[in-house]
């Protein structure tokens, strides 16, 4: 078991799994793989269904470390808050088979950890946090209304029904309960009107309009989205009451399938201290020849060269091939953000104003998220298009409305189904401004 004893820097190690560091995702799958296959399998109530939760989060994770920032909140409820996000999405998706199980299953286990959260279940971990402390001052119903929730993964009615509890008082002592953590953890100070109702909506199970509640008070007020970070790293604590898990290392081995198979950046390849087993083997000229192009690899001006040459090369094939009525007469060359010598789209407005937009990279989109298009005129967003896959598309010009010279084309990361603000809410991954092909 990896020892808890000494504090883990969370938000080190997603600085580093940013940077594709990839000894820094194997050092969080160490601290966190037990406890996070406990979760999805007390949740899931099935083993693989747990694995395949694990294994998808630290996809997530990986491909979007460089998206947390430390003002977002704490970075382990950052990592906590994707993973009961794939749990619930799980849940979904195989809901009738998870509750036919469920009805042989013995409860005990939630009853246990309401009734001896103080049962040294775990030595492996540190002495009990002020967190539970105070949710000890509460009575046994509150304790056990959030526990169960935590756990459920149904919504608050079926969750009270399996509780034997009316859904109002279950509701009363949620609200309790929270309430009363709010006020005596540091964490929650100063008080804000809506830590509680964020509290309810981290612990899940909310109905659907309750949830339309909780997004327009995030759109409304940027602090809101860090309290729920707080609500999601303060309920970890309830995971060290769990009988621990083994996060086999076919579970590692699946998680590197899945997030390493291709370098997602140059840089990426600083972080591999020894070769491969095929590079060992090579003969002394072809290890040479490969390092003098890794050296290349890594110088920017090189990379500025190429991209502008590639560029230039794929602006006159479509303009050679391209009808006269086609030619645009705008165009807005997109670049990574992550590297200004990456071009990652091209878009082309024609006389008409109808937008095509062509991807210079391949990217692949982790499931649950989704690339959004946007123009932004004067300091205004406007969505333009949700993108599913990296193909070419056009868009008509009462979509994309009146464009100028200077206006920006924005590609940013959101959640399935797109921003719900009206501006990007995810990291920004490529960019560009419109210049006047006429002028």
């Amino acid at each position: 078991m990896f020892a808890r004893n000494t504090p883990f820097n969370y938000e080190k190690i997603l600085k580093a799994c940013a940077k594709k560091q990839k000894s820094a995702l194997q050092t969080l799958f160490k601290h966190e793989g037990p406890p996070m296959m406990a979760l999805s399998l007390r949740v899931l109530g099935n083993y693989n269904l747990a694995e395949q939760a694990v294994v998808s989060t630290f996809g997530l994770i990986w491909n979007n470390a460089e998206a947390y920032e430390d003002d977002m909140g704490p970075a382990r409820g950052w990592i906590y808050s994707i993973l009961r996000y794939r749990i619930s999405q799980i849940f979904k998706e195989h809901y009738d088979a998870i509750q036919a199980a469920s009805k042989d299953q013995d409860e005990s286990v939630l009853n246990e950890v309401s009734s001896n959260l103080h049962a040294d279940v775990r030595e492996d971990l540190p002495a009990t946090p002020a967190f539970y402390l105070h949710l000890e001052e509460l009575p046994e119903e509150p304790q056990k209304a959030m526990i169960n929730m935590y756990f459920s993964g149904m919504s608050q009615a079926q969750t009270a029904t399996k509780m034997g509890m009316p859904l109002g008082r279950f509701k009363e002592n949620l609200f309790l309960g929270l309430q009363h953590l709010s006020k005596h953890l540091p964490e929650f100070s100063p008080p804000h009107n809506a830590t509680e109702k964020i509290g309810e909506y981290v612990l899940g199970g909310l109905s659907e309009n309750e949830e339309k509640l909780v997004y327009k008070l995030m759109n409304d007020d940027a602090g809101v989205s860090r309290i729920a970070l707080l609500w999601e790293a303060q309920f970890t604590h309830f995971l060290s009451q769990l009988p621990a898990q083994v996060a086999s290392s076919r579970v590692w081995e699946k998680i590197k399938k899945a997030t390493f198979v291709r370098p997602a950046s140059p840089e990426a390849a600083t972080t591999i201290s020894e070769p491969d087993d095929e590079d060992a083997s090579e003969p002394s000229f072809v290890s040479g020849l490969r390092s003098s192009a890794r050296k290349l690899w890594f110088m920017l001006p090189f990379w500025r060269i190429l991209a502008l040459l590639l560029a230039i090369a794929a602006l006159v094939s479509w303009y050679m091939s391209t009808p006269a009525s086609a030619i645009p007469y705008k165009v807005a060359v997109l670049d990574s953000s992550m590297s200004k010598a990456q071009t990652g789209w091209v878009v082309r407005f024609n006389a008409r104003g109808d937008a095509q937009f062509s991807p210079v990279l391949r990217q692949t989109v982790s499931e649950g998220l989704v690339l959004q298009a946007w123009k932004r005129s004067n300091g205004t967003s406007v969505p333009l298009s949700l993108i599913r896959d990296s193909r070419a598309f056009a868009l008509a010009a009462d979509k994309v409305g009146p464009v100028a010279a200077g206006d920006q084309i924005l590609i940013s990361l959101e959640p399935e189904g797109g921003s719900r603000n009206d501006r990007p809410s995810g990291s920004i991954l490529y960019q560009g401004t419109v210049a006047d092909l006429q002028r």
